[in-house]
């Protein structure tokens, strides 16, 4: 017999709040392989090197590094329905900015704010759902982790569906209908949680290094064919090392 008691029970809702915060996971790790189709074609409207042009990409994937380990100290601060609703908005508003970009800098520039606004979405819509969840979180895990799978594998077939009858601008405008329609579902269904907050002091020392590093470790790994990437990939390590102790 199935257990009905309390606490087999999902909370109410449960599904709804699981929904609106994959949106927000799908998105944010969507971009970050959706571009890698449209190099070429940036390149040539661009008319910037295949070396700078690679920085749309790395630019998005360094910044979300930057960004993570913020998380928890801006949940405890503002909660989480709050940072939520500003990183989507800041991610779509930074996604039609790249629609818009006229050069190859400026192009570089909108993803790094992009990418500082998406690398929050992922953790933010896994604690939204975690408080939400509470004890019966395995029984959701799978619809939290399926997404953050599957958008970086769909990121290069959807950007090829574009640019097959597109340019490279309709990549980044694909995200402002879908941004909008999160918004609203998310101020409709993710719990205000402000009364839960717990502002605790930021630990200043623990981002100087661990942020560093994990930048460090992806673009050192990124090009660990070169003197720069395995000296960087050195420093990650040792960046890590004195952040554990």
């Amino acid at each position: 017999m199935q257990d009905a008691s309390p606490s087999a029970r999902l909370p109410a809702g449960i599904w709804k709040i699981v929904s609106v915060a994959a949106i927000g996971s799908f998105m944010s790790q969507l971009d970050a392989t959706i571009v890698n189709v449209s190099i070429p074609d940036l390149v040539t409207t661009l008319h910037a090197p295949f070396s700078t042009v690679q920085w749309v990409v790395s630019g998005y994937l360094l910044a979300l590094a930057l960004t993570l380990p913020l998380n928890g100290w801006l949940v405890d601060r503002f909660g989480g329905r709050t940072i939520y609703l500003g990183c989507f908005a800041g991610f779509t508003v930074t996604s039609a900015l790249c629609a818009l970009a006229w050069s190859a800098p400026s192009l570089i520039a909108f993803r790094v704010l992009q990418g500082m606004a998406g690398g929050l979405l992922a953790p933010m819509a896994q604690m939204t759902i975690a408080r939400a969840a509470g004890k019966q979180l395995p029984r959701v895990a799978s619809a939290v982790t399926l997404p953050i799978l599957l958008a970086p594998l769909l990121g290069p077939v959807v950007a090829g569906g574009i640019l097959s009858v597109a340019s490279w601008r309709w990549i980044f405008l694909l995200n402002l209908p879908f941004g909008l329609v999160a918004l609203l579902l998310a101020s409709m269904f993710l719990p205000d949680d402000r009364q839960e907050c717990r502002p605790r002091r930021l630990d200043i020392a623990g981002l100087a290094l661990l942020s560093p590093a994990l930048i460090a470790l992806l673009y050192g790994t990124d090009h660990i064919g070169q003197r720069t990437g395995q000296v960087l990939l050195c420093l990650a390590v040792v960046m890590g090392i004195l952040y554990l102790r």
